[in-house]
């Protein structure tokens, strides 16, 4: 039972990243940890990561806005990913589950408040986005999820849904490579190869269907579905 909850989790989650361009790690960690520990989630979900982001992040390539991700966003997450992965041994976990499914409904709410006003999102500053780019590389490295906090932090720009997703996927395939190749030094994805290769025909499956919604959903409902996915995986993470 807990191997098939953790199909469930990877479909859902990977779906929606293959719809927004960010939200397989959160769903997957939030609900995949009604049944295991986060650390014994991250081996398996990280390089499942890997395998969808890749194919996609060369697909929409041409969509990715590379300036933001190679002088901004890159830079910011990778040094506050290794703050997180030293964080990942130091905090207990509980504080760190909690605190960050509550901040995954604050984000949400916001972003829902939004949405119903249909209020324009002001513009930032560039301190202003380097420092939520820095705590969402922390997040990263300490659930291998950074999305809602990056997402936060770059809503601004007012990217268009195509550079949007290009960029995030793009974001998350450097990102979780080099944190598989820290783990895989740290020998935690050795003992769940075997997982990792049984769960690659669910991936194939996510990223078909997450596609096909991708091309057939407008903008507000897009957004929409970012939040309403946000909240039911974080109140999971709650009740976990």
């Amino acid at each position: 039972m807990e191997y098939l909850w953790l199909g469930f989790a990877v479909w859902l989650g990977f779906t929606a990243q293959a719809v927004t361009g960010f939200g397989s790690m959160v769903i997957a960690v939030s609900l995949g940890s009604l049944m295991f520990s986060i650390p014994a989630l991250l081996p398996i979900l990280v390089p499942l990561n890997i395998f969808m982001t890749g194919g996609m992040a060369w697909q929409l390539r041409r969509q990715v806005d590379w300036s933001l991700l190679i002088r901004m966003i890159l830079p910011l997450m990778v040094l506050g990913m290794g703050t997180g992965i030293w964080l990942l041994d130091s905090l207990p976990q509980t504080w760190l589950k909690t605190g960050f499914a509550l901040l995954v409904l604050w984000f949400s709410g916001r972003e829902l408040l939004k949405l119903y006003r249909r209020q324009q999102i002001r513009a930032r500053s560039d301190w202003w986005q380097r420092l939520w780019m820095f705590c969402a590389g922390i997040a990263q490295g300490l659930y291998g999820s950074g999305g809602p906090l990056l997402v936060y932090g770059i809503s601004s720009r007012q990217l268009d849904k195509a550079t949007f997703r290009a960029t995030l996927v793009s974001v998350w395939f450097v990102l979780n490579s080099l944190y598989s190749v820290v783990m895989l030094f740290q020998g935690r994805v050795q003992p769940v190869a075997i997982t990792i290769l049984a769960c690659l025909p669910i991936l194939y499956l996510a990223v078909k269907v997450g596609d096909w919604l991708h091309h057939r959903v407008d903008e507000r409902q897009f957004k929409l579905g970012i939040c309403l996915l946000l909240i039911f995986s974080a109140l999971a993470m709650l009740v976990g």
